[in-house]
């Protein structure tokens, strides 16, 4: 309750402002709607039943509990190259600013204590459950908003960008993460690509400060080599498909470390794994 109870909120229901703490839980002034805490969690949206559907994802639940060890299994495993874009803009932007900021679809990940943790699972790190498709937060109340491979697994993508513009302070930063030459992973559903156009496109309405390549071509290589062989070595068999593809990771991963250097190469981002967006709410919404 620590991260919530600094900030205004507004309610999901109505849309307006006025939220009130009594007796565990919060109440709207103006439609009555009640939202309880839990476990130190504002649920504002029941999180789903079932959260993995997919052998893979049912395998990574369970783990990302264990923070660390879900995230060191994740950077040294994964066919992804992570470089340090992520932890500069928090350094750079985030720690020490006082501001509101905001990780949407953050899952059990805690990128420090100044930022706001939303998602629909009510794991550990999360502060506020509920559908990043309706925020409580007021309009222009925001300082700075993150998705993080999430925008991928929205079906309605184009909603959830126009509540970021919409909490967002004129001025106020974005940082999406989004896929391009990855296979097919569900959280729990998988939708769409970008391209490095694409990703410009996708934030119109952002003034652009960066794109930059989140892996790079030797990771994109790696997830559909990995991809390929165990589809090719499970016939058909969901659980061996799992199984042949974590060992096919386990035995190529070095590989992708080679994107140190290929990611300098501008002409990576042709079949680069993934692109990174920082940009910024125009001051004057005109």
């Amino acid at each position: 309750m620590s991260k919530i109870s600094r900030v205004r909120l507004r309610c999901i229901d109505c849309a307006q402002p006025g939220l009130r703490w009594s007796e565990g839980e919060l109440t709207c002034g103006s439609c009555g709607s009640t939202f309880p805490l839990r476990d130190g969690k504002l649920i504002l949206d029941e999180p789903p039943e079932e959260i993995a559907e997919d052998p893979m994802d049912r395998l990574k639940h369970p783990l990302k509990r264990f923070r660390g060890l879900y995230r060191f299994l994740v950077y040294l495993f994964s066919p992804l190259y992570f470089d340090r874009t992520r932890r500069r803009f928090i350094d750079e932007n985030v720690r020490g600013r006082g501001g509101i900021f905001v990780n949407l679809g953050s899952g059990n990940t805690d990128l420090g204590p100044e930022i706001i943790n939303v998602d629909r699972a009510p794991y550990d790190a999360v502060d506020v459950v509920c559908d990043i498709r309706r925020l409580p937060f007021p309009d222009g109340s925001v300082d700075g908003v993150l998705t993080i491979s999430v925008l991928e697994h929205v079906p309605e993508v184009e909603e959830v960008l126009g509540e970021i513009r919409r909490v967002l302070r004129p001025g106020g930063l974005v940082y999406t993460d989004v896929p391009f030459v990855v296979g097919f992973h569900a959280s729990p559903g998988d939708y769409r690509r970008w391209t490095y156009e694409g990703v410009r496109r996708l934030h119109r309405g952002f003034e652009t400060v960066r794109i930059v390549n989140n892996g790079g071509p030797t990771s994109a290589l790696l997830w559909i080599f990995q991809e390929w062989v165990a589809v090719a070595l499970s016939f058909g068999n969901r659980r061996l498909h799992t199984l042949v593809y974590l060992g096919a990771m386990c035995l190529t991963f070095p590989f992708k470390f080679l994107d140190f250097f290929l990611n300098r190469n501008p002409l990576s981002r042709n079949i680069s794994s993934c692109f990174i967006f920082i940009g910024r709410k125009p001051e004057d919404p005109a």
